[in-house]
């Protein structure tokens, strides 16, 4: 019984060893995020211009009609007309923008994915000896993790969703916060 246990515990520490590296490994830790483009030409939107849109957005999109941006230019009738079916199919307005151009005679339809390549993390194993290994491998898995949830990896450049706005309106509770805490009270009360 003790033969059996301790041959266990050698091939357990024998393959565990391999799955360790005592080397310094190099990688990339940061998220990167990468453009696809397409683009489609459409003279107009019978039934077999609008199945090629189908097409087109079902591939260019992968599934993801909420994470695709399209940029329409061509005449005004025939770009509402498109935006308007991009909409029925489950594309969002605010990822429709439209450029007008009454000289064309077809519509550009680019569609913009944003792909998020996740960084490759360093082993979290050898000595932890001021090489500062720890802090880079749970950094990186941080960013890992990022890189795989963010629904749309345009958001990691930078967010258009939420604009700018003046604090006075954040700092109101702040303010009421910090006059009931030190218990303050206008000098008109205090006369009363």
């Amino acid at each position: 019984m003790t033969m059996r246990i301790t041959s266990l515990v050698v091939a357990l520490s024998a393959s565990l060893s391999g799955c360790t590296s005592s080397s310094p490994v190099e990688s990339s830790t940061e998220i990167l995020v990468r453009q696809e483009n397409k683009v489609l030409f459409l003279q107009s939107l019978r039934a077999v211009e609008r199945r090629r849109l189908r097409n087109f957005i079902a591939s260019a999109s992968r599934g993801r009609r909420d994470a695709i941006h399209l940029s329409i230019s061509g005449p005004p009738w025939l770009g509402a007309e498109i935006a308007s079916q991009l909409m029925e199919m489950g594309v969002d307005a605010y990822n429709i923008q439209l450029f007008e151009q009454h000289h064309r005679s077809a519509a550009r339809i680019e569609a913009i994915v944003y792909d998020s390549l996740p960084p490759d993390c360093p082993p979290f194993s050898g000595p932890l000896a001021n090489d500062g290994s720890f802090d880079r491998t749970l950094g990186c898995s941080t960013r890992r993790n990022l890189a795989v949830m963010v629904n749309d990896p345009r958001d990691l450049i930078d967010n258009n969703a939420v604009r700018p706005s003046l604090g006075d309106r954040a700092a109101i509770p702040v303010a009421k916060y910090r006059t009931f805490e030190t218990g303050k009270t206008s000098s008109a009360e205090q006369g009363k």
